[in-house]
């Protein structure tokens, strides 16, 4: 039997989100005194099914996902947690793939001058992602006189603000994406992984870019199932 927590782990969900699949009875569960128990045999299969459009993942396992179809190694899971984002991962299309990693950043749309919006994308820290990246990782994309998008932590998003005067006001140029997730290898990158790059790509209201980002996905995919 497992806790709530140890289910949400193998899940790579919240807690919140096993006693909301509890309460709907997707997820059986008994109590055992006052602690709330599921069988570990139905976590098992939960976890092996693929990752629906409504089914959100945990930031960590998030971007566990997107580093493990990307081809690299997402080495703050351990070998089993790993395994199943495998087992998600053969089972998923990239549709689904868009919808469970939306919680894995906070998005901001700022605005920089004109004469500081090109110099964002030096600052160290800042990892270049969406149409940023769209070049960089095979998109098939023009990005030109596209917003600089990328990730990057708090700590430099303040920096950006405070040494470039990046700002809430005004049409925005600068998108900038904090990760949900502090340990996030991201120091030494120029561009996210292409997974990444997808999914930023793949969120867009705009036909075009959403379709390449989709393109990019089902790639990336196709090419981890061997």
């Amino acid at each position: 039997m497992l806790t709530v927590d140890e289910a949400a782990a193998r899940l790579g969900v919240s807690a919140q989100e096993v006693r909301r699949l509890v309460r709907t009875g997707t997820l059986p569960a008994e109590r055992i005194g006052r602690t709330l128990v599921l069988p570990d045999e139905a976590v098992d299969e939960r976890a092996r099914m693929p990752v629906g459009p409504g089914r959100l993942l945990a930031a960590p396992t998030a971007w566990a996902t997107l580093w493990e179809l990307s081809g690299e190694r997402a080495d703050w899971l351990d070998r089993s947690a790993r395994s199943r984002v495998a087992a998600r991962l053969r089972s998923s299309d990239a549709e689904q793939v868009v919808a469970a990693a939306r919680e894995r950043a906070d998005r901001r749309e700022l605005r920089a001058l004109p004469a500081y919006r090109d110099r964002v994308s030096a600052v160290e820290g800042f990892v270049a992602s969406g149409l940023s990246a769209a070049d960089a990782v095979g998109a098939d994309i023009v990005a030109a006189g596209a917003a600089v998008e990328g990730y990057c932590t708090e700590g430099t998003l303040e920096r950006l603000r405070r040494d470039l005067g990046l700002s809430d006001r005004g049409e925005p140029n600068v998108v900038v994406r904090v990760p949900r997730f502090a340990d996030l290898p991201l120091a030494g990158r120029q561009h996210m992984p292409v997974a990444v790059v997808a999914v930023d790509l793949a969120e867009s209201s705009d036909v075009r870019t959403r379709r390449a980002g989709l393109d990019l996905l089902t790639a990336a995919l196709v090419a981890f199932r061997g």
